[in-house]
């Protein structure tokens, strides 16, 4: 899930900022953003609505602040929005678990290109 993803960057990070590792800090805030970006770029506003409009609101602002903390080298704009994140997760985990898996909607489109924030 790439809300893991997100959140094990930014636990990297956040030890990043303890060590004052600034190319550490950098490099997993810039993968943060590449996986938020990703989820900005597979929202559907015709099928998902309201929903999908105010996710792509909250997913602006989690940019708007990871691109504070890294500018300006502060964990603090990255630790806002983390529990923000965490919610997100815990959501997406419920609803897999309350409408399963197997739905055809969940399987991504074929050829859409994927992006790879892996380390």
């Amino acid at each position: 899930m790439l809300y893991d993803g997100a959140l094990r960057f930014m636990a990297q990070a956040d030890e990043a900022f303890n060590g004052k590792d600034v190319e550490k800090i950098s490099n997993n805030l810039l993968r943060v953003q590449a996986i938020i970006a990703e989820l900005l770029t597979s929202l559907n506003k015709e099928k998902g609505g309201e929903i999908a409009v105010n996710l792509e609101r909250l997913y602006l602002f989690f940019l708007d602040k990871l691109s504070e903390a890294n500018i300006k080298k502060d964990p603090e704009p990255m630790r806002q929005i983390r529990p923000l994140i965490e919610d997100l997760r815990g959501t997406w985990v419920e609803v897999i678990r309350l409408h399963g898996k197997n739905t055809s909607s969940s399987q991504p489109p074929p050829n859409k290109p994927r992006l790879n924030v892996a380390a």
